[in-house]
């Protein structure tokens, strides 16, 4: 699989370029839909998951209680790869209400270090954890990809408002993972039976959502990010009712409330979809009414925010008359 993501990381690395030289702009829901239809599906492969519950759950216990009883909390590096790897535990005991409330704590008492906060950030985006078989079928890689996700959205959080850590080019990388990671993702599951919390688009709207507002970004990229989600939000072949809805209206919402120039970009992407949606026809298959309906409710959602930008309201009333 590496040279298949390695090759539409360069796809979205040559789209990104081009987009903040001002080679492109309209036809960038285009190209990223493109891309997003060209990507293959790969047969798939053996997942690596943990597989030692009871023990891993001990020991973040145990780290948690020597955190809160420290007065300068500290962790080891190996204590956060334990932590990092226990990222694809299928048990949400551990993965969600273990590690990912632990790493939250962590960094509110400050255990981190500088470099500690580095190898997190920088860990998380690598291929075998953002893109964990990514582009095989439905599988249970998808908490670690997702999790991955929501927590560099708490370090860009973390950072924006505490570290100061993170330099432009980092942020600038950030963007173009995030973006070829939106592009292959097609998993929509919200909450997995005996699993617990997939939630991609939820954690794609958190992180997107903090991405807002670093100043390092350009608009180019904020908008890069805009298009993608929306053209990946199409993509999707199970039912968004989980609240990405609402997660993803409020992120779309809080980017065109910063300037017209996002909100007559968020137009240009919900006119693009538009321009697809009229020329379809209705099938007797579940992929397409899950589809037809996770529209429905995102441009639903979007209408009942009381601060999107006029331009945007006027615009969904238009299209919503269309059906």
């Amino acid at each position: 699989m590496a040279n298949e993501v390695a090759q539409i990381q360069a796809q979205v690395a040559d789209i990104q370029q081009r987009l903040l030289a001002g080679k492109l702009f309209r036809t960038l829901p285009a190209e990223l839909g493109q891309l997003m239809a060209n990507a293959p599906e790969l047969p798939a492969t053996p997942i690596e998951e943990p597989h030692d519950d009871l023990a891993a759950l001990a020991r973040i216990h145990a780290i948690g209680k020597r955190i809160k009883a420290a007065k300068e909390p500290t962790v080891t590096d190996v204590e956060l790869e334990f932590m990092l790897a226990h990222l694809a535990s299928t048990s949400p005991a551990v993965r969600d209400k273990g590690v990912f409330f632990l790493l939250n704590d962590l960094l509110q008492v400050g255990a981190l270090a500088d470099d500690q906060l580095r190898m997190v950030f920088t860990r998380l985006q690598a291929p075998d954890i953002l893109y964990a078989h990514i582009l095989e079928p439905e599988n249970d890689a998808v908490f670690l990809r997702s999790f991955a996700v929501m927590i560099l959205s708490v370090l860009t959080y973390a950072d924006s408002h505490q570290y100061h850590l993170f330099s432009e080019a980092e942020y600038h990388t950030l963007v173009l993972r995030l973006t070829a990671y939106i592009v292959m993702e097609k998993d929509g599951r919200g909450y997995v039976a005996k699993k617990g919390w997939a939630h991609t688009y939820v954690h794609i709207g958190n992180a997107l959502d903090e991405l807002t507002n670093v100043e390092f970004l350009q608009r180019g990229e904020k908008i890069l990010l805009m298009a993608a989600v929306i053209e990946g939000w199409q993509r999707i072949d199970t039912p968004l009712v989980y609240g990405e809805d609402q997660r993803i209206a409020l992120y779309l919402t809080n980017l065109a409330a910063k300037h017209e120039f996002y909100a007559n970009s968020l137009v240009m992407c919900l006119t693009h979809w538009q321009q697809k949606v009229q020329k379809m026809r209705p099938r007797e298959s579940i992929r397409f009414w899950n589809r037809w309906y996770n529209r429905d409710r995102l441009l639903s959602g979007l209408l009942m925010r009381g601060d999107l930008p006029q331009v945007v309201v006027d615009y969904l009333q238009k299209i919503l008359d269309f059906y």
